[in-house]
């Protein structure tokens, strides 16, 4: 009888996704200053294979918007900063197809926004980034 519950609990339990015993990863903030009724471009993502060749755009989904600024998501060529150890550091010599992410403050006094994106790579690898703006 205990063989065949350890034998159902290890049914049950490979019914369950991988992520499902997944550490959960704390969320990093970034920390930005942007004048009221500018846009300002707050961050840009790039992946590349050692060849320097783009593996595809990024996708970022807005989890959380922003309450009191608008976001925008482009394609545009920029530079890469990967550290001198990393085998595609040879790729910060040239711009490399990247999405960027664009920020536009509402005019006005100065005050704080907040928003949380999720950036999902080509390969499906997704993390999520809180944005605390500090507008003024």
């Amino acid at each position: 009888m205990r063989a065949r519950s350890i034998f159902l609990a290890a049914g049950l339990l490979s019914m369950l996704p991988a992520s499902a015993f997944a550490w959960q990863r704390p969320v990093p903030t970034v920390e930005k200053v942007v004048r009221p009724g500018t846009t300002l471009k707050i961050g840009w993502f790039i992946s590349v294979d050692p060849t320097c060749r783009s593996l595809g755009p990024m996708t970022i989904n807005l989890i959380e918007p922003p309450e009191k600024g608008r976001i925008l998501v482009e394609q545009g060529p920029e530079f890469s900063s990967f550290p001198p150890g990393n085998p595609r550091s040879a790729c910060n010599k040239r711009k490399t197809s990247a999405t960027r992410l664009i920020y536009s403050a509402p005019p006005g006094p100065a005050d704080d926004d907040r928003f949380t994106i999720e950036i999902v790579d080509s390969l499906g690898d997704a993390r999520r980034v809180n944005y605390h703006v500090a507008l003024h």
